[in-house]
């Protein structure tokens, strides 16, 4: 029994969406319209003495009229309810409304109200529900389907966004990208005349790689990766100290990974300052 209520207290999320309201209302009316019209069931053209096109007409109807339900229902009615999301409970019961109301318009439309409204209402009833059962269920498998494939296409997103979102490039004078990292494994960058020493690690182990190039030209596009210039010949991965000593005036860092100290000139310690504050 609390399985079953916990079943019934699950979110309901497959008409959140209007974009997937449109779709079922769409699904429902074209799809009841044609199995009408095709497979003819309940000898629901024996119901009028109609033939041809009034007949196709007056069949069609009965699949205009849920659409229009639907329509109404799922727009205005909600609207008016304030209904954003519904429990598989709540909406089991909202289900039993839409199928009383196009019951009734059926009624109305077709029936004798005044005359046998009950014995009209049960028998509206009966063939309403049997009427959409096939038409409802095939629009939610339909959205079911295309909202796994949507979240399993923005699951695929993710996992590979990270991947190439955490890369930094490096490029040589040229503007020509020579090498890229993931910005956790960089430690810094040494400049050396025109070259630049960019200090990584690979499987906890201390590698360099050296391109043609100038801190000058790179510094104002590693900014934003919290890649900071420290001094004129250095840039730090600012993720990657793990102390900073001070003697007098003097600032060093000590990076992950690597024995020596990093100085810091006078330009700069501002900026560490900031870092070390923030």
């Amino acid at each position: 029994m609390k399985i079953k209520l916990s079943v019934l207290n699950r979110d309901f999320k497959l008409l959140d969406d209007k974009k997937d309201r449109l779709l079922f209302i769409s699904i429902c009316f074209v799809f009841a319209v044609l199995f009408i019209n095709i497979f003819v069931p309940f000898n629901i053209n024996r119901w009028g003495s109609d033939s041809g096109f009034i007949q196709f007409i007056r069949l069609s109807s009965y699949g205009f009229v849920v659409g229009i339900v639907f329509l109404f229902t799922q727009f205005p009615l909600r609207k008016w309810f304030n209904t954003s999301h519904f429990k598989i409970k709540s909406y089991i019961l909202w289900l039993l409304i839409e199928i009383s109301l196009i019951s009734l318009v059926y009624i109305f439309l077709y029936g004798n109200p005044i005359g046998n409204f009950y014995n009209d209402l049960v028998f509206s009833l009966k063939y309403t529900t049997l009427g959409i059962l096939l038409p409802y269920s095939f629009s939610m498998m339909l959205i079911n389907y295309k909202n796994q494939k949507k979240k399993l296409k923005e699951l695929h997103r993710k996992i590979e966004k990270p991947v190439f979102q955490n890369l930094i490039n490096f490029s040589d004078e040229n503007g020509k990208i020579k090498f890229s990292i993931q910005k956790k494994d960089l430690l810094f960058l040494e400049s050396t005349d025109n070259y630049i020493t960019i200090y990584y690690k690979t499987e906890n182990k201390l590698q360099r790689k050296l391109i043609r190039n100038s801190l000058k030209n790179i510094e104002e596009s590693l900014r934003e990766q919290s890649i900071i210039r420290c001094h004129r010949t250095y840039m730090i991965n600012i993720s990657k100290i793990e102390s900073i000593q001070r003697e007098n005036k003097q600032i060093q860092l000590k990076i992950e990974g690597y024995e020596n100290l990093i100085p810091v000139s006078r330009k700069y310690t501002s900026v560490i300052n900031e870092v070390i504050r923030s």
